[in-house]
């Protein structure tokens, strides 16, 4: 008789993130992995994963999950896929610091819109009493963290099903110290109050520092700012993790205007990389150079690998550590096809059939797209005619009365009416109020990924937030709906590149997956199933991996991830969340 085991794991296709797969058996104790192999030891617990791979939990680099942790605290929506860590703060939000202004949490937007119904887009800024006031009506209680040492506390005392790396968000910082007048560039002064948070925030816990460069606050952030707010972070062998330049800042963007090649944005965080010293992971890698041709297979594969020159360069000087990547083909999903294009209108009216009627107009339509035309109203890019000419092709209908317009792009479908686009979508929410859309990125063409995802340090992303999916339908315009990769983002990476192709290995798709990221953002004892390690353990049925319902705009958890292990203990069971939490906050403290 050997160690007497908690949990024995039998029979499982072990795959150990050091690119080996072997059969055998994972006995843990406690929290750890201690034994793999051929294992004769008595367990508590036995687990057969006859059939099934066995493989380190996966760490999203790259997650705005840390704002639903107080309000999901079971985290459903990644664990069910296999996610046990999340590194978040990303984009230069984080919780805290906070003084007298926050962003409010996104499980108030229906309270605020209904409060504020002529807002053009989210809300930046709210005083926290006002926050407060709103969530203390829904929820019952009171945000009273005030910097990320609180918060970090008051996570560990609710407890959570999977593990938290969290960074400071340059932008909340900038908030704290600029409160709403923010933009313009910071005066010396205003750059020391930053420097001097963020050295609390790292000593707090925090891992490293995000930058959300596209949006306000830090669009407005000079480079000196930048340079020397990521600065501090030498000084702990900290990481940067920069949201860089690549469109611009996002709102009043007038039509016909253009931003600059995205590549000059991550030309910018690798100069920053290079004068700090301070080692920068690239968040969600995208396509450095854009092009008006018709996208073909050579285009795609030609700019992603003219996007990874400079960044290899960096990469063998030591700047760069590594990049994340969304798996771009998992599209987004639109509610309703009127969502984000006439989301005022839909407020004030009422209803989408009362839209319907008004968009029959033709008087109502041109002051529709004047307000477009404008810049004011705030779209998702893709779908933005002022700075995408292509949107039209981007805009897929999902669902709608009119069978033959299912399944198209609103271009194809204006080539059917013989109509503009806009008035074609204009058409279909007349003909069907309740139709609905989704959109894929013009930027993300499958070819030009591909090459990011075959990089030894391309980790996968998902930049998703948390929660679970009951009532995830927002009932206040623009109606808004958790991304399909929040529920089934890695299962849909390895259906796509590993089983229904051979585009990757199994065992390359576990190091983008989990081992890649966890070294990325030393996380000590992570994303590896060796001994010693923490047994956080995802047993996958790779055959039956799927995604109820249209995989493109589904929410529902996904089939064939069988059991997850957090920490040693069963967190999924059988494609059942068992209501345990025990994740852990993964403070800098805890670094390699």
């Amino acid at each position: 008789m050997g160690n007497e085991f908690d949990i024995i794991i039998k029979n499982a296709k072990i795959v150990d993130g050091i690119n080996k797969t072997f059969e055998g058996s994972i006995g843990i104790k406690n929290d750890r992995i201690l034994e793999l192999g051929r294992i004769d030891s008595e367990s508590k617990i036995t687990i057969d994963a006859d059939g099934l791979y066995a493989m380190p939990g996966f760490v999203d680099p790259h997650s705005h999950g840390d704002w639903g942790l107080p309000y999901y605290p079971e985290c459903q929506s990644a664990v069910m896929q296999g996610c046990t860590t999340i590194v978040g703060g990303q984009c230069g939000g984080s919780p805290a610091p906070l003084e007298e202004y926050m962003r409010p949490p996104g499980v108030l937007y229906d309270e605020v819109y209904q409060r504020n119904p002529y807002l053009y887009h989210s809300p930046t800024l709210m005083s926290i009493d006002e926050v407060n006031e709103i969530h203390h009506e829904k929820f019952g209680w009171n945000i009273e963290y005030r910097n990320m040492a609180e918060y970090i506390a008051f996570i560990i005392e609710k407890g959570i099903s999977i593990n938290y790396v969290p960074l400071l968000g340059h932008g909340t910082v900038r908030f704290a110290v600029m409160g709403k007048d923010y933009k313009r560039e910071a005066e010396i002064n205003e750059i020391d109050s930053m420097k001097e948070l963020i050295h609390q925030g790292i000593r707090e816990g925090c891992r490293g520092l995000s930058a959300g460069l596209d949006y306000d606050p830090d669009v407005f952030a000079s480079r000196m700012e930048m340079e020397q707010c990521v600065q501090v972070l030498k000084e702990y062998d900290a990481v940067y993790s920069p949201h860089w330049r690549r469109t611009g800042r996002r709102r009043n963007i007038k039509m016909g205007s253009y931003s600059a090649e995205p590549i000059e944005g991550i030309r910018e965080v690798i100069d920053t990389a290079r004068s700090t010293g301070v080692k920068t992971n690239i968040a969600h890698l995208a396509p450095g150079w854009s092009t008006n041709a018709p996208m073909t297979q050579e285009i795609g594969t030609s700019i992603g690998k003219s996007t990874l020159d400079p960044i290899d360069e960096a990469i063998s000087n030591g700047d760069i550590i590594g990049f994340d990547v969304i798996p771009w083909q998992c599209w987004e999903p639109l509610p309703y096809l009127c969502s984000l294009h006439f989301t005022q209108w839909l407020r004030l009216l009422g209803s989408r059939d009362k839209l319907a009627e008004w968009l029959k107009s033709e008087e109502f339509r041109k002051k529709a797209w004047e307000e477009i035309e404008s810049g004011e109203l705030f779209q998702r890019l893709v779908i933005n005619p002022c700075i995408n000419p292509h949107w039209s092709e981007n805009l897929i209908i999902v669902q709608h009365s009119e069978k033959e317009y299912f399944g198209i792009s609103l271009k194809e479908a204006s080539e059917k009416m013989r109509k503009s686009p806009w008035d074609t979508l204009c058409e279909l929410i007349i003909l069907d109020p309740n139709s609905k859309g989704s959109h894929t990125d013009y930027r993300g063409i499958e070819a030009q990924m591909k090459e990011f995802f075959k990089h030894p340090l391309g980790a996968v992303g998902l930049d998703v937030g948390i929660s679970d999916n009951n009532d995830i339908e927002k009932k206040f315009p623009p109606y808004a709906i958790p991304l399909p990769d929040q529920f089934s983002g890695y299962p849909k990476f390895f259906m796509r590149y590993v089983r229904d192709s051979d585009f990757l290995s199994i065992e390359e798709a576990v190091q983008k997956c989990a081992t890649v990221p966890a070294k990325t953002f030393k996380i000590k004892d992570r994303g590896l199933l060796i001994p010693g390690a923490f047994a956080d353990i995802v047993l996958m049925d790779l055959k039956k991996l799927g995604i109820p319902g249209d995989p493109e705009i589904s929410n529902e958890y996904p089939t064939g991830i069988k059991h997850v292990l957090v920490n040693g203990i069963i967190v999924v069971e059988n494609g059942k969340h068992t209501g345990n939490r025990p994740g852990s906050v993964l403070t800098l403290q805890d670094t390699i």
